[in-house]
């Protein structure tokens, strides 16, 4: 497990911290909802690769970074780069900022191992220090750990592994030093095959109680966790999150209708954190409560 730190005071000296993943145990990101106060922030070398996106507000921001001298009238959804190990002398924003998500990353976004698997050599990237750009990708990955960071979803750990790969992938594809024709996703056809399958689905179905992680079905499935879960939704049409999420109601609903243990266990048993997080995902998927579902199938 790779977990990060972040740069807190360190670097962020006029900003208020408004929310954290810290105590969420993801694995190889780290999110941090931020308020920042017009000035000048702290001269920071970074250990971490940091991507940072302006959810709220609009100002003029100056920052200076590998010889680079960047002037950005930022609006939602713009977003700034800096990869570990480049040195940040000069930050100073113009006005304040509500809010900004700060999503961080390992020195390198993707493993060695994904990294080859997508026939790249881990010695010949090197990320580009950019600023006050616009990525779709990006920003639809930022407001998804957004979400997940305002309300846990029931594989929520499972879904931020997913989307950290995504957000590496797209980050050593549109801003690094190589081309972008030259990264190709490799061919996940017959990765997973019906019996392998079949055992991810009855290894997910023994452990619903507990906080499944992507590399621990990899694991199982024997395959490296990049590679796992673009093969898995190769195979099943969904994403291992998803598949998880919608075990987890389908088991809920049957004991649910049973009618012998009460929604606190049945929370538990089926790896939701309380009766309150079973009774609100399963009211958005079911479409009803488990309490007016268990009525009906009485």
């Amino acid at each position: 497990m790779v977990l990060l730190a972040g740069h807190g005071r360190a670097k962020y000296t006029t900003g208020t911290l408004l929310a954290s993943s810290r105590d969420r145990g993801w694995d190889g990101l780290l999110a941090e909802r931020w308020s920042h106060a017009e000035g000048e922030l702290a001269e920071f070398l970074p250990r971490e690769t940091e991507i940072a996106i302006l959810m709220e507000g609009r100002v003029h921001l100056r920052r200076r970074g590998d010889g680079r001298l960047q002037h950005s009238d930022a609006v939602p959804g713009m977003i700034w780069l800096c990869p570990a190990g480049v040195r940040e002398d000069l930050i100073k924003a113009y006005g304040n900022i509500p809010e900004m998500l700060h999503l961080f990353l390992p020195a390198m976004p993707l493993s060695d191992t994904a990294l080859r698997e997508l026939d790249v050599d881990p010695d010949t990237v090197k990320l580009h220090f950019d600023g006050g750009f616009r990525d779709p990708l990006i920003e639809r990955i930022a407001h998804a750990v957004h979400a997940e960071l305002a309300e846990p979803a029931p594989a929520g750990r499972m879904l931020v592994e997913t989307l950290a790969a995504a957000l590496g992938v797209q980050i050593v594809r549109q801003h690094s030093n190589l081309e972008r024709a030259s990264i190709s996703l490799p061919s996940v056809r017959g990765a997973l095959d019906p019996r392998r399958l079949r055992r991810i689905a009855d290894f997910i179905d023994a452990h619903l109680s507990e906080d499944l992680s992507v590399e621990t079905l990899a694991n199982e499935a024997c395959l490296s966790p990049f590679h796992f879960a673009r093969a898995f939704k190769a195979a099943t049409g969904t994403a291992p999150h998803r598949y998880l999420t919608d075990r987890r109601i389908e088991h809920a609903k049957a004991l649910i209708a049973e009618g012998r243990l009460p929604l606190v266990e049945i929370a538990d048993v089926c790896g939701f954190s309380s009766q309150a997080h079973l009774t609100r995902w399963f009211k958005r998927i079911v479409g009803t409560t488990p309490g007016a579902y268990r009525t009906k199938r009485s």
